[in-house]
């Protein structure tokens, strides 16, 4: 049965990025090749969510080719004509993060739905109970200063079953499910 899975990476302290919107320490994991395992589940999925700041902050580095081979489905507050940038189709939704699941649900198919950030949207979906699989790439490092990946949540509390570990060198892949 297809997953809802919150895909995100985090340093020891518990931020998902660093200051003014860092990321360079959080994702200086990406394209080594030890990662490729935690890649290629998430380029697997059907269709990934995203918050509004995701996407923004995203053009910068994604240029003209994004790197989604599948729907991205943003979260905004702003209606907006759909976006095909390369082989990458963002469809903006601003009717609430259960219409964004929704129709992302419905592009995934049989496909486990990925929620990549940010951090607001990711509370979002855990303070609803609608993310079934944690998928978080612990960064060896200390940012001291950041946005919080998980505080503050509200809501129901979870409890999570460790699923799996990847270790690799500067970051350790971690895959929990939900206890329900």
């Amino acid at each position: 049965m297809p997953k809802v899975a919150l895909d995100m990476s985090v340093s020891l302290d518990g931020f998902a990025s660093g200051p003014d919107d860092d990321l360079s320490r959080i994702h200086a994991w990406i394209g080594e090749a030890d990662a490729q395992e935690a890649v290629d589940e998430f380029l697997a999925a059907g269709a990934v969510l995203a918050g509004r700041r995701t996407f923004d902050k995203g053009q910068e580095s994604w240029g003209d080719d994004p790197p989604f081979p599948m729907p991205v489905f943003v979260l905004t507050h702003e209606k907006r004509e759909p976006l095909t940038k390369g082989a990458s189709t963002f469809t903006f939704v601003s009717d609430g993060i259960e219409e964004a699941l929704r129709q992302a649900r419905a592009a995934a198919g049989d496909e486990d739905v990925v929620v990549m950030g940010g951090t607001s949207i990711a509370r979002q979906y855990l303070s609803a109970g609608l993310v079934d699989e944690l998928r978080l790439h612990l960064v060896p490092t200390l940012l001291g200063l950041g946005i919080p990946l998980f505080s503050p949540v509200g809501g129901p509390s979870a409890e999570w079953r460790r699923t799996k570990v990847v270790e690799a060198d500067g970051v350790t892949h971690l895959w929990f499910e939900a206890i329900r």
